[in-house]
């Protein structure tokens, strides 16, 4: 177990918001199974992540087989080297999703788990981030509770067949750009590798659409504790939704306006964007992630409980306990501690790693 595996990555298919760029990153844009697909996540890494035993090249065909029927055979399941891991790292395309906040860590909640997160996007996106300042918390609560009704209103009237859903939804979209909530709330646009730190907590965030032509949603590279979504992510508006069957999410505005933090401070860009310092993209309690310029070779010494290595540009050979394990740009590398320390040299040309820890 003391050598680098290359991560089988699951990916997620999103037909509302997903597109073919997660495809075309790691390579696979030319493959059958994902040409009519709009894949949404790839999961780099999970507690539920496996990890290839025989399979050493990223660029090797019979990998993505792997990907495609997530089998099991030929694989070890991360959980055997890290019994306790907890950290997810996902790549995302994604826009339009719902306003949320996470609870701040160490908040004592009878239901509500924190998730803290951070991003680094990859192209320029488009996000909702903080409440603004001075926003009045009373009449953006009425607004979400407005439209909430209105949802639920023409969501019974598609599925007792009153309405069309066609004309249900263009109803919502009329009625939510009257409310209009992103009033209350602050619009950026993010520029490539801009880095966003949502690890404290209870600040409210979304991935946005952009109506531009060329725009294929927000793309971000995001490390986060794992926790899941239905006991995690907190929602007061869902951006007007109604599913093809009439039905729509249920949001919960009464526990997100019971756990948004609306200090100035802590909702300003300043605070939350972070600047890339020596190699250090981000340092939280609960991981670490540094970026990595590989023009030659470098020597690494393993975190404390395991590096999970992505790479973002070029293709990279990771050696360590006699195993070379070769990865192009778009895909993940686990590194048990048990290797202590290896080796990352470029196959071929200049290349960039993300590296994820735990100190």
């Amino acid at each position: 177990m003391s050598r680098p595996y290359l991560i089988i990555p699951k990916l997620v298919p999103q037909p509302t918001w997903g597109g073919n760029y997660i495809a075309n990153l790691k390579g696979w844009n030319n493959y059958e199974d994902l040409a009519t697909k709009k894949i949404g996540q790839s999961y780099e890494l999970s507690s539920a992540s496996l990890l290839s035993i025989d399979i050493l090249d990223s660029s090797d065909p019979s990998f993505f087989n792997f990907v495609n029927n997530y089998q099991t055979n030929g694989t070890i399941p991360v959980r055997k080297l890290v019994p306790n891991i907890n950290l997810l790292i996902k790549i995302n395309q994604a826009l339009g999703n719902s306003f949320q906040l996470h609870i701040k860590p160490g908040v004592n909640d009878p239901f509500w788990k924190a998730k803290p997160e951070s991003w680094y996007f990859l192209e320029p996106g488009h996000i909702s981030l903080g409440v603004k300042n001075e926003v009045n918390i009373g009449d953006y609560k009425k607004a979400c509770l407005e439209i909430d009704t209105k949802m639920k209103e023409l969501s019974m009237g598609v599925q007792s067949s009153k309405i069309s859903l066609n004309k249900a939804r263009k109803k919502a979209s009329e009625f939510i750009r009257k409310i209009n909530p992103w009033q209350y709330v602050n619009l950026y646009e993010t520029k490539k590798y801009e880095l966003i730190d949502l690890s404290e907590g209870a600040v409210h965030h979304s991935w946005e659409d952009k109506k531009i032509e060329g725009f294929t949603g927000n793309i971000v590279f995001e490390v986060q504790l794992e926790a899941m979504d239905d006991v995690a992510t907190i929602r007061s508006f869902d951006q007007g939704k109604i599913q093809d069957d009439g039905s729509i999410r249920v949001i919960q505005i009464e526990d997100y306006f019971k756990h948004i933090d609306t200090n100035p401070i802590h909702n300003s860009y300043e605070s939350l964007k972070k600047s890339k310092i020596g190699q250090q993209l981000f340092r939280t309690p609960f991981y670490s992630v540094d970026i990595l310029e590989i023009s030659n070779k470098v020597s690494v010494e393993t975190g404390e409980e395991f590096d999970h290595l992505y790479v973002r540009d070029g293709a990279v050979n990771v050696k360590a306990g006699g195993v070379s394990v070769r990865a192009t740009a778009g895909h993940s590398l686990f590194i048990p501690r048990e290797v202590s320390n290896y080796v990352i040299e470029n196959a071929g040309l200049p290349s960039v790693v993300l590296k994820t820890f735990i100190d």
